[in-house]
C-alpha cells in the first residue's frame, strides 16, 4: 500500500458545486420560450389561413375555415407546447430560452435528462402551476433554487 491511498483528495479533485439559476433568470428563459411558441404557432396559423383563403374565394367557405383553424388551433397549442418542452429538455437539456439565458436541466446528480423526466418534469409543471403558480415561486426559498416540477423529476437548473 502506498501513502497515496489515505491522503486527503487535493483541490483539483474535488468537483465544483453547480452554479444553480435563480428565479429571474429561469423567469426570463421560460417567458422568452413562451413568447417563441407563441411567435412559431402565429405563423403557422397566419399560413394555414393564407392558404385557406387562396382556396376559398367564397366568404362563408373562408368564415368556416377560419373558424376550423381557430378550433384547430386552441386543441393543439397545449400538445405543441407539450412537445417543444420535452423534446428540447430531453434531447439537450435545454429549451432556446434556456440557451439565451445560458442555462441547462441537469439530474441531481449531475447527468444528463432523459425523456422520461423531460416528460415527468412536463406533468410537474402542471403541478406547479396549479395552485397560483406557487411550485414556480418556491424555487426563491429553495436552497438549491428548485421549483415543484424539479423535485418532482429530481432535476436541477444550473447555470452552464
Amino acid at each position: 500500500m502506498t501513502s497515496r491511498e489515505f491522503d486527503p483528495p487535493m483541490a483539483g479533485d474535488i468537483a465544483p458545486q453547480p452554479q444553480y439559476a435563480g428565479f429571474m433568470a429561469r423567469g426570463l428563459a421560460f417567458g422568452l420560450d413562451i413568447l417563441l411558441i407563441h411567435l412559431l404557432y402565429f405563423c403557422c396559423l397566419c399560413a394555414a389561413a393564407t392558404a385557406l383563403w387562396a382556396y376559398s374565394p367564397h366568404w362563408l367557405v373562408l368564415l368556416s375555415s377560419i373558424i376550423f383553424c381557430l378550433l384547430l388551433f386552441l386543441l393543439s397549442f397545449p400538445l405543441f407546447i407539450a412537445v417543444y418542452f420535452m423534446t428540447l429538455h430531453g434531447w439537450q437539456g435545454q429549451t432556446l430560452g434556456k440557451m439565451f439565458m445560458g442555462l441547462r436541466v441537469v439530474r441531481a446528480d449531475g447527468g444528463e435528462v432523459t425523456p422520461g423526466l423531460a416528460f415527468l418534469r412536463f406533468i410537474g409543471y402542471g403541478l406547479s402551476i396549479l395552485p397560483l403558480g406557487i411550485g414556480f415561486f418556491w424555487s426563491i426559498l429553495d436552497r438549491e433554487k428548485c421549483a415543484w416540477h424539479d423535485h418532482i423529476a429530481a432535476t436541477r437548473v444550473i447555470m452552464k
